[in-house]
């Protein structure tokens, strides 16, 4: 009677026991799926919003404007980090007759520019006898004298070409090292005076179309 009692007792003690380890299994098996499922939902949250970002990016839209030796001279949307090569191809490359390097196909385009691509032997600057004068050698040339230069597409060259009195290739490559680190665009006077000196930045203008 005795070793009934505690085969029943041992019985009992054993159903608790297991319960109790199903019933904890169950309550960590349940915890482990909601910690899943918080996390997942962070990583899809998390990538939805980087998405987002990246759309947002994309779709900045900018327009330019590109004439002269290109086939389609024109008014073309671009996106904000596209080159001057990506809006020479829109306008359906360069014609025969164009000069490639005088436009620089590495920078980047900036919204409202204005690109001009001369031709072969075409002249920048046009000198009339009266105002052009000499200094050290070199021929100058006054500021009603000079057809003015888009300063946010022109290339070094193009500054050096100008002639213009203290401009030199040390401050043409100043002035385009200072646009690029600006965004690819020189937006004013005061940017002028910033990349090459007051003075000179202040002089310089006269002779450049800021767009």
């Amino acid at each position: 009677m005795k070793n009934k009692k505690k085969l029943i007792g041992s019985i009992i003690i054993l159903v608790i026991f297991v319960g109790i380890l199903c019933i904890g299994y169950m309550s960590y098996k349940n915890k482990t799926d909601n910690d899943f499922k918080i996390e997942d939902s962070f990583v899809k949250s998390d990538s939805k919003k980087e998405n987002s970002n990246d759309t947002k990016t994309s779709k900045k839209e900018i327009k330019a404007q590109i004439y002269g030796e290109v086939n389609k001279p024109g008014v073309y949307s671009l996106n904000s980090d596209d080159r001057i090569e990506v809006l020479v191809n829109c306008a359906g490359g360069f014609t025969d007759k164009a000069d490639k390097y005088s436009v620089n196909g590495a920078a980047k385009v900036s919204d409202g520019a204005n690109i001009y691509v001369k031709a072969k032997g075409e002249k920048s600057i046009s000198v009339s006898s009266p105002s052009e004068s000499s200094t050290n050698g070199k021929t100058t040339v006054g500021e009603g004298d000079v057809e003015k230069i888009d300063i946010n597409s022109a290339t070094e060259q193009d500054i050096v070409n100008k002639k213009i009195k203290g401009i030199g290739e040390g401050m043409a490559k100043k002035i385009i090292e200072y646009r690029e680190k600006n965004g690819g665009k020189i937006n004013s006077v005061e940017d002028l005076k910033k990349a090459i000196g007051p003075k000179r930045g202040e002089s310089f203008s006269k002779y450049v179309e800021i767009n």
